[in-house]
């Protein structure tokens, strides 16, 4: 046989399989049925476009594809997509209903083996249920001195920033104080390099975190990439790639700490430490010997470390410019915060700083205006099928979704949906008082059995955090008696650094933004 004939051979058979591949996608696959762009349930390179090609614009054109299409499509050759926030419970429920994740999603960040990325609903359970102590209501309200201390310290840096007169990025300082040693690094990892007190809030973390958020579309299509990377040397995986090389040694940074931890287990120095972290007591824990290898802890501290820094971050970041450029909003705060706490140097505890209604709804406005995630969430029942009911366009129609049907909701969708929140890119909590029933359709931690293991901590930070800088600060329209100072924006642009145009698992802002912004001002100065 020529060389010619040989290779005329695998083209044809090449195409025979491509045929028969579409065939299938668009006539035979479980999901044919629902209704979708046909290049959607082609391939997945139609997803690829809009999330590689033009940086995180999928999640925008579901949005579009649902006005054309319904409530309920397909948005790649396997995943179905619903707009319906009512049944969100249906598809995020609770521990009751298998669960499982999808792959093709929980591959992308290089983390297999963490409880986050577990793909079966078991697997998850016994992992979750090892972390679930340490991030408890009683176990975060405990928490609430650590997480004090390094708003203290933040405010310490206001002060400085304030005598120099110097601008500083905000923002940043917001990604330190959520990954401050006392609170995220320390707790799970036991290191003590504050960033908060480094003079520029040390940037490295907070710009490896979003690569590797923003990465994933890349990786979830071609997950050799990040395999290769982690195989590469440190300055091979700069030449090659500058920003996936960060996320990379952050990568080996945590397994390098994760390892010292283990090694230390049931030493002297272990035994004598007034602090354990988490995997000190994961290490001591029951769970199988599998379980507790380097090489699955690391991924479970990169999960813990990383996730609650960029999500709670950005929420902060929010409604600090949103204050700062509704006073009526700032006055009707800051006048719950000084009957609230006479003595600033003195907080209440977090279950008093959680009732205070105001504080309450800013914060429920700040999750939903900046959607910590900004990507759709898969969940797969491996057992039965979901039934769904069209009821805008197919008035009453029931769509059978098989068994192991990857199905996602996005919750900034459903954040920014106007039939659930009027005026929804307004931020209002005043909504939250006047409707509490908008508490169902809150979803930044997403819901059920997989929600995000950090909610209470993310909360806690925010409660601390807001109450204590805007107990002693205001703006340059709102000022009351004992303020340190007030905050002013510095160069800082709705459009250009805080809108949301983009999803990289968390929401991108456009390139040229410059973050938040703000100047420190003494409160005698107008």
């Amino acid at each position: 046989m020529s060389q010619l004939s040989i290779v005329l051979g695998t083209g044809i058979l090449g195409l025979a399989y491509l045929a028969y591949l579409a065939l299938y996608r668009l006539y035979f696959s479980p999901v044919s049925h629902i209704p979708g762009p046909i290049l959607a349930k082609l391939t997945f390179w139609y997803e690829f476009y809009y999330d590689v090609v033009l940086t995180g614009q999928y999640t925008f054109k579901i949005r579009e594809l649902h006005k054309l299409y319904g409530p309920v499509i397909r948005i790649n050759p396997e995943e179905v997509h619903i707009a319906d926030p009512d049944f969100y419970d249906v598809i995020y429920t609770g521990p009751t209903q298998k669960r499982d994740k999808w792959a093709w999603f929980c591959n992308q960040f290089g983390i297999p083996d963490s409880a986050f990325a577990s793909v079966k609903h078991e697997v998850h359970r016994m992992r979750r249920n090892a972390l679930n102590p340490f991030f408890s209501k009683a176990k975060v309200r405990s928490l609430q001195p650590l997480i004090e201390d390094v708003a203290r310290n933040l405010v310490s840096r206001f002060e400085e920033f304030k005598e120099r007169g110097d601008h500083f990025k905000l923002s940043l300082a917001y990604a330190a104080l959520t990954n401050d040693p006392d609170i995220a690094e320390m707790y799970a990892l036991g290191r003590n390099d504050s960033r908060v007190e480094a003079k520029d809030f040390d940037p490295s973390f907070h710009d490896a975190s979003v690569v590797g958020s923003t990465m994933g579309h890349l990786t979830k299509q071609m997950p050799w990439i990040l395999s290769l990377m982690q195989s590469l040397p440190d300055s091979a995986a700069v030449i090659m790639n500058p920003d996936m090389a960060s996320y990379v040694k952050l990568q080996r940074d945590i397994k390098a700490q994760i390892e010292i931890i283990q090694q230390h287990h049931g030493s002297s120095m272990y035994k004598d430490a007034a602090h354990k972290t988490i995997f000190h007591e994961i290490l001591a824990s029951d769970l199988p010997e599998s379980e507790k290898s380097p090489s699955r802890l690391w991924q479970d501290g990169q999960v813990t470390v990383i996730a609650g820094t960029l999500t709670t971050a950005s929420a902060l970041s929010y409604a600090t410019y949103c204050f700062l450029t509704q006073p009526d909003a700032l006055k009707q705060l800051r006048g719950e915060l000084q009957t609230a706490i006479p003595d600033p140097s003195r907080l209440p505890p977090l279950s008093t700083l959680e009732q205070l209604p105001y504080l309450r709804s800013c914060i429920k406005e700040a999750l939903r205006l900046s959607n910590g995630v900004s990507s759709r969430l898969q969940r797969i029942d491996p057992d039965k099928p979901i039934l769904f009911t069209d009821k805008v366009m197919k008035k009453g129609k029931t769509y059978v979704l098989p068994p192991g049907t990857p199905i996602s909701m996005t919750g900034m969708l459903m954040h920014t949906d106007p039939e659930v929140f009027e005026a929804p890119e307004v931020f209002n909590p005043q909504r939250w008082l006047d409707q509490p029933g908008l508490e169902k359709y809150l979803v930044p931690f997403a819901r059920g059995s997989r929600q995000c293991i950090g909610m209470d901590l993310a909360y806690a930070e925010l409660y601390v955090t807001l109450a204590l800088i805007f107990r002693l600060y205001g703006s340059r329209e709102v000022k009351m008696d004992g303020d340190q100072g007030y905050l002013e924006l510095y160069d800082t642009q709705f459009q250009r650094d805080i809108e949301i145009v983009g999803d990289g698992i968390t929401p991108l802002n456009r390139k040229e933004s410059n973050g938040l912004r703000v100047r420190v001002r003494d409160s005698r100065q107008a």
